[in-house]
C-alpha cells in the first residue's frame, strides 16, 4: 500500500503558473483598477508635461532644455522619460497621457510575468510561482502608480528587467554582460534612482563571478559595513552645510537635501516622524538612519483602515518569508544550489541599495521610492516559501 502524501508534498508537486494564465489574471485582476482610475496627473506629471512639450518645440535640443531645466537632481538624470513622453504627444497628440498610461498597464503585466518565471526559476518551485503571482496580485503599492502619468510603473519593469538578466546570468542561463550594462547604464537617464541601477549590477556581477558565497564574517560584509558607514558619514557632512559640496553638479540637490534634514524630515510630509531640527553631525546620522528602518514601514499612522489592511495582507507575508529565507542564507542551511543563493544574495543586496539610497536622500510621503525593490521582496519571499515547503515536506 503506498505512502500517504501529505499536504506539503502535494505543494512542492504543483507546476509553476503558465505564463498565459499570470498574464490573464494579471489583468483581469488589476485592469479592474486601472480602468475605475483613469488617468490621473500628480504633481509631478505637470512637470513632465511642461518639459516633453519644450523638448518638441526645441526640435529635441536636449542641450537647451537641460539648461533651462531648474531643479533638485540634473534635468539630464529625466531625458528617457521625457524623450518618451514627447514621442507618445507626437504619435497621440491630446491623448499621450492615455497612451502613457496604457504603456503603463503593459509594462505592470510584462513586470508580473518577470517575477513569476524568475521566482520559478530561481526556486524550482512551481508552488513559489504561484506564491509569487499571488503576493504580485496583492500589492497595492506596485498597482497604483500604474493609472498615474509618472514614470514609476515603466521604470520598475525597467529595473527588474535588468535584474531578470543578470539573475540569468548568475543561473548559468545567459552569457555576456554587455547586454545588461547597457541598459543599466540608460536606466540612469530614466529617471535619478536609475543610478542605483550599477552598484546593483555591480554586485551582481562579483556573485556571479565569485565562488560559494560567503555571509559569516566574511570580507564582503566588512567591507559592505565599512563603505555604507562611511557614506552615510560623509553625506551627513555635506547635509550639515550643502556649502561644503565643492561642484555645481548636484549642488541644488544637497540644498534641497539639506533643508529637509533641517526640518528633522523623516518621511516626506508625514510630520509625526520627524526628529527635531539636527545639530550635530549624529542627529544627521540617526536621521538617515531612522529614514532607513521607515524605507521598510509597512504604513503610516494617518492611512485609513482600509489602506493598512491592504498594506498588511502584502507586507506581513513578503517580510515573514523574506525574513525565513534571510536566516536560511546567513546559516548557510538552505535547500538552493550555490547559483540560486546568488540570485537571492543579489536581491537582497539590491533592497539594501535602494533602501541605504533613499535613507540619504528623501523617504518619499507615499513610499513611491520604494517601489522598485518591491518585486525583489516578491522573488525573496517566493523563495523563502520554497525553502520553508521543502524543509517541511522533508522531514
Amino acid at each position: 500500500m503506498p505512502a500517504p502524501v501529505s499536504m506539503m508534498d502535494r505543494v512542492a508537486g504543483v507546476k509553476a503558473p503558465p505564463l498565459w494564465a499570470a498574464a490573464w489574471l494579471i489583468g483581469a485582476c488589476h485592469g479592474v483598477y486601472a480602468l475605475a482610475a483613469g488617468v490621473m496627473m500628480a504633481p509631478d506629471s505637470r512637470s513632465y508635461a511642461y518639459w516633453s512639450a519644450r523638448l518638441i518645440e526645441s526640435g529635441f535640443d536636449y542641450p537647451t532644455v537641460i539648461a533651462e531645466a531648474t531643479g533638485g537632481f540634473p534635468a539630464i538624470l529625466y531625458a528617457l522619460f521625457g524623450t518618451l513622453l514627447a514621442l507618445l504627444r507626437l504619435a497621440f497628440g491630446g491623448g499621450w497621457a492615455t497612451a502613457l498610461v496604457a504603456m503603463n498597464f503593459a509594462a505592470h503585466v510584462a513586470l508580473g510575468i518577470l517575477i513569476v518565471r524568475l521566482a520559478a526559476r530561481a526556486t524550482g518551485s512551481g508552488a513559489a510561482g504561484w506564491g509569487a503571482l499571488l503576493l504580485f496580485l496583492a500589492c497595492f503599492d506596485l498597482l497604483m502608480w500604474v493609472p498615474l502619468v509618472l514614470s514609476d510603473a515603466t521604470f520598475v519593469l525597467i529595473a527588474f528587467g535588468i535584474f531578470t538578466l543578470a539573475a540569468a546570468r548568475i543561473l548559468g542561463d545567459a552569457k555576456g554582460w554587455l547586454t545588461v550594462l547597457a541598459p543599466a547604464a540608460a536606466g540612469v537617464f530614466y529617471r535619478p534612482t536609475g543610478m542605483v541601477l550599477l552598484p546593483d549590477l555591480a554586485w551582481a556581477i562579483y556573485l556571479a563571478k565569485t565562488g560559494r558565497p560567503r555571509l559569516r564574517l566574511g570580507p564582503v560584509l566588512a567591507v559592505l559595513g565599512t563603505a555604507i558607514a562611511a557614506i552615510v558619514l560623509v553625506f551627513a557632512w555635506f547635509a550639515q552645510d550643502p556649502g561644503r559640496w565643492p561642484f555645481e553638479v548636484l549642488s541644488t540637490a544637497f540644498r534641497n537635501v539639506a533643508a529637509e534634514y533641517a526640518a528633522g524630515e523623516v518621511v516626506s510630509a508625514r510630520p509625526e516622524t520627524y526628529h527635531a531640527p539636527p545639530a550635530a553631525l549624529t542627529d544627521y546620522v540617526l536621521i538617515s538612519g531612522d529614514r532607513f528602518l521607515h524605507f521598510f514601514a509597512i504604513g503610516a499612522a494617518t492611512f485609513s483602515a482600509g489602506h493598512w489592511l491592504v498594506e498588511l495582507v502584502f507586507f506581513l507575508p513578503c517580510y515573514a518569508l523574506a525574513g525565513w529565507l534571510a536566516v536560511a542564507l546567513w546559516r548557510g542551511r538552505t535547500v538552493f544550489a550555490a547559483p540560486e543563493r546568488k540570485v537571492f544574495l543579489a536581491a537582497f543586496g539590491a533592497l539594501l541599495s535602494y533602501a541605504v539610497f533613499h535613507a540619504l536622500v528623501q523617504v518619499d510621503f507615499d513610499w513611491r521610492y520604494r517601489t522598485p525593490v518591491l518585486p525583489h521582496l516578491i522573488l525573496l519571499a517566493a523563495g523563502g516559501f520554497a525553502d520553508a515547503v521543502r524543509r517541511l515536506a522533508g522531514r
